[in-house]
């Protein structure tokens, strides 16, 4: 590897590394109030499989950001979905 392939890789990695900075930025910005599921918490909530959250992700049935490598999800979209499948929801 010569000096101008390892130049073009570094720089290649700080403009990775400051998309992720301006990424996170903008999700602390929005998240004052909301609060984010991982994976993890939506596949407990809703016992449903890595595939099964995937397939919603992909055809836009859920909001979600990325952060790295990880999926969150706003918790209030959850709440307000799960209480149009409840029955006389307008009573609670």
């Amino acid at each position: 590897m010569n000096l101008k392939d390892k130049d073009l890789l570094d720089q290649e990695l700080l403009n990775k590394v400051s998309e992720l900075e301006k990424s996170l930025e903008q999700l602390l910005e929005s998240n004052n109030k909301v609060v984010w599921l991982d994976s993890a918490d939506i596949k407990q909530r809703f016992h449903i499989s890595d595939t099964t959250l995937w397939r919603w992700r992909k055809k836009g049935k859920i909001p979600f950001n990325k952060i790295g490598d990880k999926y969150v999800y706003p918790e209030s979209f959850f709440s307000v979905s799960m209480m149009k499948t409840i029955k006389n929801s307008h009573l609670l």
